[in-house]
């Protein structure tokens, strides 16, 4: 069996010695460190150290080699046992040393009740513990416990019976033109069908460590099938189903099922803002002024012009929107339009259109301009992912700015707040100057009449009132600039035919302007700079 080298103090009439054993069928070679280990805990602090290295290396080349530590004769060492414990409790190890020539050795049951002194009462090896004891295995780490592992879980699991990623991108025509009438948007669903399923979180088992603590296992993500209304879930609340016939939708996790609100003319001032717990269909225009807002899905067969439009799912313009720079679209799905002029427009999806002019546009996911004309012209265009269009500007030198590669909401919100941040700042600073005048005055005549006493008190208020919002915007300010700091770059803007000079483009904060004529080009990020590559 294989055995390390080991060391023995040995007693003669002379005085202390140091003789070593050698190493068995390939076990460890004696270590100077080992030695020096035991007998500084031992208090044999006065044997030098190159005494001990010269003994070690004799070790190295004599079965038997010996070293004399002292010209007296020293107390017996009874068999001498070292107990390491890791950081996370999982395994506790026991080393052994040797008794001194005169001393006694441990006992099976000496170790067991030395471990217990230690708090080791969970997982013990006891047959390691007499192996160890039998074969006299020293100067080896040998394990004698071990923890149980916990058993780790999982996670809730919910899984939709609809497809909750409907396709979004219209048929085009042989012409090249896109076919708005064939979109396959609506994900339609029957009285009583099932919609979803939940397997629920499994919490796992506990460990427990050499000492007897409990180890948890990793935390789980526990979820609940969460619904609108028409929806109804099984008494073990694993199973979700439709109440009505209708269109259904998954926003963020939560299932909406519509029989939809139909508006059959324009809406205008026949019918007021338009406000739906569902998706809405309007067969008309919606006028400027107006404001159809849904928690489902927003389907417009006309024109919009300066109108807001706010859906919880999706947008769907057959036509388009002609903004007049008051229009606005906000969904947290995907919108498609015929074409997209003069407005602001976020979605939490992709952008589909076949012509992008002079407007404020942002995505999370990509933005495709690619029908007929396929054109991007003027205003802002912002995407987390990528940005594609046949016509990228023009020949005019319109203003165009194109952005991928970050959260194009995060970037929006840190300008916000340093917005937010320089008013309150102008704000407290007037506050101050108030403040300061106030208290001079107090100081100077002893006294302030009621008006400028509670001048004085709400002024105070005030500025304390800014400093911890200041504080809050703060944190949220250098949060936001870490998360845009740290953005992969991994955005792409492609161009199909042409991208005019004059063009901004941003991937991930880094800027180029197309100083030329760009074609059939895509662009990308690597390290600090643009690069230009094929389609």
């Amino acid at each position: 069996m294989k055995r390390n080298a080991f060391f023995q103090l040995v007693h003669k009439e002379n005085g202390t010695y140091l003789k070593s054993y050698p190493a068995v069928d390939g076990g460890e070679p004696l270590k100077a460190e080992d030695v020096l280990s035991y007998l500084n805990a031992k208090k044999w602090n006065d044997v030098p150290a190159e005494q001990i290295k010269d003994f070690v290396e004799r070790a190295a080349k004599h079965k038997n080699a010996e070293t004399q530590i002292s010209g007296k004769s020293a107390i017996p060492e009874n068999e001498y046992a070292v107990i390491t414990v890791d950081p996370n409790r999982m395994y506790a190890k026991l080393r052994l040393y040797p008794n001194s020539s005169l001393g006694s050795r441990l006992t099976v049951d000496d170790i067991l009740k030395l471990l217990e002194q230690h708090d080791i009462h969970h997982g013990l090896i006891k047959k390691n513990i007499e192996v160890m004891h039998k074969m006299r295995l020293y100067c080896t780490d040998v394990l004698v416990a071990k923890a149980t592992k916990p058993i780790h879980g999982h996670d809730a699991v919910i899984t939709y019976h609809f497809n909750i990623d409907k396709t979004s991108k219209p048929a085009v025509k042989e012409d090249g033109s896109v076919d708005f009438h064939k979109l396959d948007m609506i994900e339609s669903v029957a009285e009583g069908q099932l919609l979803a399923t939940l397997e629920p979180a499994d919490f796992g088992t506990p460990g427990i460590d050499v000492v007897g603590n409990e180890i948890k296992p990793r935390t789980v993500a526990v979820k609940a099938l969460k619904h609108g209304k028409n929806i109804h879930l099984s008494e073990d609340s694993l199973s979700m189903y439709s109440d009505v016939s209708g269109n259904v939708t998954c926003v963020d996790e939560t299932v909406f099922v519509s029989d939809c609100y139909e508006v059959p003319a324009d809406v205008g001032p026949s019918t007021g803002d338009i406000e739906y717990e569902g998706s809405v269909s309007v067969k008309g225009n919606v006028l400027t002024g107006y404001t159809v807002r849904a928690t489902g899905d927003i389907y417009v067969s006309g024109a919009v012009e300066g109108a807001t439009l706010i859906a919880g799912g999706k947008i769907v313009l057959n036509r388009g929107i002609q903004g007049k720079g008051t229009g606005k679209m906000e969904a947290k799905g995907d919108i498609i339009s015929n074409f997209i002029e003069s407005s602001n427009v976020n979605a939490g999806g992709k952008i589909i259109a076949d012509a992008l002019m002079h407007s404020n546009v942002i995505a999370q996911d990509m933005i495709a301009i690619n029908g007929k004309r396929g054109l991007i012209a003027g205003g802002s265009v912002r995407s987390t992912k990528k940005i594609e269009a046949k016509v990228l500007g023009s020949a005019m030198g319109t203003q165009t700015e194109l952005e991928v590669g970050v959260d194009p909401n995060c970037v929006e919100r840190y300008h916000e707040i340093e917005r937010e941040m320089e008013e309150l700042s102008e704000e407290r600073d007037k506050i101050l100057q108030t403040v300061e005048v106030l208290k001079k005055r107090f100081k100077a005549v002893g006294s302030l009449d009621l008006e400028k006493l509670e001048k004085l008190k709400t002024g105070k208020a005030r500025m304390d009132e800014i400093d911890e919002v200041m504080d809050t915007l703060t944190e949220e300010y250098d949060e936001l600039g870490q998360v845009l700091e740290n953005s992969n770059g991994k955005g792409k803007i492609v161009v199909y035919d042409i991208a005019y000079s004059g063009v901004k483009l941003t991937i991930a904060n880094v800027t180029n302007y197309l100083h030329s004529e760009v074609h059939h080009s895509t662009f990308v990020r690597e390290g600090a700079d643009i690069r230009v590559k094929g389609v």
